[in-house]
């Protein structure tokens, strides 16, 4: 039998299964990838703790140049003219020590990283995303049309392409977080030294600086688990010959209102709806969105692997 005459015997028979319906809507609301996120989370965690562990190898030296600052200015305080002469003289001394200091603190960091199997963690994260959303899906035919599907159709290079593409964008967009948060540090010392501020609030600050960080990364790493699980629905869909879907939140307090307003209508894969002003995009493509689509089987089109 061949892959058209196939095809068409599986439509066939889910119509008859199914009353003659044309169009049956999904009976079956996928679960998100929870431990997915949970174990992205758990690495940015890992990550950021490699950053803190250097940062505070580093935090005793930078001390010891702000408090050598502080001396010049209580060893000259007697005479205004002359410190004001010593400020100068030593305030490009001062600024050079503290960006060799960052700069090592850089090197140092991309060292350790460099140990830290990103990519290999990484590869890890996409594959339990995979696994999960490919299982979701099996349910949601099973239980909406009663077809068993293959079980070695979305292993391989089905996916591959994708995981391998999200992959590389996550290990640089992981990447540039300690570059960044080094960065804004290096800003904050600057100018709290320019500002006269005290050593013991010149780290605090760094410590603040450091939290904002980890939350950020911490953000990114639920962010683009929901992406990979839109972009694995989305194939997943189109390549069973889906072309529409109802939008479904998550049903909890989070969803923005831009996103319960689509709650329950119905879209194309091909024309994304507006979610904000100027902005188009389908379920899990928005920030941190936890939406998903629920897919529309239309019974004259479904190619599915069974």
């Amino acid at each position: 039998m061949d892959d058209e005459a196939r095809r068409q015997l599986i439509r066939n028979r889910v119509k008859q299964q199914h009353g003659g319906k044309k169009e049956i809507s999904a009976r079956y609301q996928p679960k998100y990838p929870d431990s997915a996120q949970r174990e992205y989370i758990r690495l940015v965690d890992q990550y950021m703790a490699v950053e803190k562990q250097v940062i505070m190898r580093y935090i005793p030296e930078l001390k010891k140049i702000l408090w050598e600052d502080q001396q010049y200015h209580t060893d000259a305080s007697g005479n205004d003219k002359k410190r004001k002469r010593r400020r100068f003289s030593i305030l490009e001394d001062i600024l050079n020590r503290l960006k060799d200091l960052f700069e090592r603190m850089l090197k140092e960091m991309e060292s350790t990283f460099g140990l830290f199997g990103l990519k290999k963690l990484l590869e890890g994260v996409a594959a339990l995303d995979h696994k999960l959303t490919v299982r979701e899906w099996k349910k949601t035919v099973n239980r909406t049309l009663g077809l068993n599907l293959l079980e070695d159709y979305y292993s391989g290079g089905f996916y591959q392409d994708m995981l391998d593409k999200w992959v590389s964008d996550n290990v640089d967009l992981i990447r540039t977080i300690p570059h960044e948060s080094l960065g804004k540090m290096k800003e904050i010392v600057y100018q709290a030294y320019m500002d006269g501020m005290p050593t013991t609030s010149i780290v605090k600050e760094i410590q603040r600086q450091y939290g904002r960080d980890k939350r950020h990364a911490r953000l990114i790493a639920r962010d683009q688990i929901a992406k990979l699980n839109a972009a694995i629905t989305k194939h997943q869909q189109t390549d069973a010959g889906i072309s529409r879907y109802r939008w479904s939140d998550s049903r909890d307090e989070k969803v923005r209102n831009s996103h319960r307003k689509l709650n329950g209508r119905i879209f194309r894969w091909d024309d994304p709806p507006e979610t904000d002003a100027g902005r188009r995009c389908h379920p899990g493509e928005d920030y941190q969105c936890r939406c998903c689509a629920l897919a529309i089987f239309d019974l004259d089109n479904i190619d599915l692997p069974v």
